[in-house]
């Protein structure tokens, strides 16, 4: 994962400040000294503190790139603990050599037991925990106004969404006594595919009422729907589609965003050529990585110059990223198309927030 850190202001000011802090509280006595150049060692000063701020940023980047997000500071923290003990050795000698042959040319003296040397550890410690701290502060602010900002998203969303079921919501009950009566009179004529058509069209339209107030759902109760809506599929292009399902019964009671299966049975249909002729063949599978895979082959329709707007993909890639959950796999290869979502184990700490 790439870091960018956004720091060219903070590289070009944040040395010079903690240098000019360093001189005054531990160096200041050391200046009034005769027996050596003042400006010689303000420089040497300057220059190991630099080579420390790019040191420790060069660590941070590293320790972020394994452990990014607010879940993981106390990994950062460590990790940065136990690599800034090799890291110091390396600063301390670097500044016992920049002092020795710049500051003191006269007389080189490097060595490690200089009754120095042990203030240069804690001096480079000091640094070093400056600059963590710089750093991690601006990133957990920057972390905790996005966290927020997607909770608010997240939560501006949910009502919008119970808004809209209210607003679809226009006497269902009304609606689902009509399509009864309905299925009662064609039960009556003996005609089994319509009264198969009806039941799964009442069913599809239960389960988007329902789903609609939720923000996750199971995985078995997702694909209950999905066979219900692939009926309605059939019944209109009947052998020109076929379904197969294999998901692993341990992943049964997952969660996954509602409607996600729809949409992409929904997008497998709509950009592909269907018939009995050239029949769309629909698969959806689990794999050990905890994916759930929805695949079709791949026979586009033509689309007269027209793209995609694919907005059925950005609407389940745009829940998943409300939600905090790994991003949603598209591969599209010479004969298949494969859409590859995230299995949710549990509703986060954002979702239980929203919900209550």
């Amino acid at each position: 994962m790439k870091v960018s850190l956004n720091d060219k202001r903070l590289l070009f000011l944040g040395p010079i400040v903690l240098w000019a802090v360093a001189t005054v509280f531990f160096n200041l006595p050391t200046l009034c000294n005769d027996t050596f150049t003042a400006a010689k060692f303000l420089i040497a000063g300057l220059a190991s503190v630099y080579f420390s701020w790019i040191v420790g940023r060069w660590m941070i980047i590293g320790v972020r790139r394994r452990n990014p997000g607010l879940e993981n500071v106390r990994q950062r923290l460590i990790a940065l603990g136990v690599l800034s003990v090799p890291v110091v050795v390396v600063l301390v000698a670097q500044r016992l050599i920049l002092f020795d042959y710049f500051v003191y040319s006269d007389k080189p003296k490097f060595d490690w037991f200089y009754p120095e040397t042990l203030f240069m550890v804690g001096l480079n410690l000091f640094y070093l925990a400056i600059i963590f701290a710089v750093y991690e502060s601006r990133y957990f602010f920057r972390q905790w106004l996005i966290s927020k900002r997607q909770t608010e998203e997240l939560s501006r969303a949910n009502l919008e969404m119970q808004l809209d079921s209210l607003k679809n919501q226009v006497q269902p009950h009304f609606l689902f006594n009509s399509l009864n009566t309905l299925q009662a009179l064609v039960k009556s004529n003996e005609n089994k595919t319509a009264v198969r058509f009806i039941g799964d069209l009442s069913q599809v339209y239960r389960y988007l009422l329902q789903s609609n107030e939720q923000q996750l759902i199971s995985l078995e109760k997702e694909l209950e729907f999905t066979h219900a809506y692939f009926g309605l599929l059939k019944t209109r292009f009947e052998d020109g589609i076929a379904l197969e399902v294999n998901v692993d019964p341990a992943y049964r009671h997952a969660q996954i965003p509602p409607l996600t299966l729809q949409l992409l049975v929904e997008n497998a249909v709509k950009h592909n050529m269907v018939s009995i002729a050239k029949p769309l063949h629909i698969k959806i599978f689990t794999n050990n990585l905890g994916e759930l895979i929805v695949q079709n082959n791949l026979q586009c329709k033509p689309n007269n110059g027209m793209p995609s707007s694919k907005k059925g993909l950005m609407n389940i890639a745009s829940k998943y990223a409300l939600l905090r959950q790994p991003h949603v796999q598209i591969y599209e290869k010479e004969e298949v198309f494969e859409v590859r979502v995230p299995l949710i184990g549990e509703l986060s700490a954002n979702e239980k927030m929203v919900k209550a």
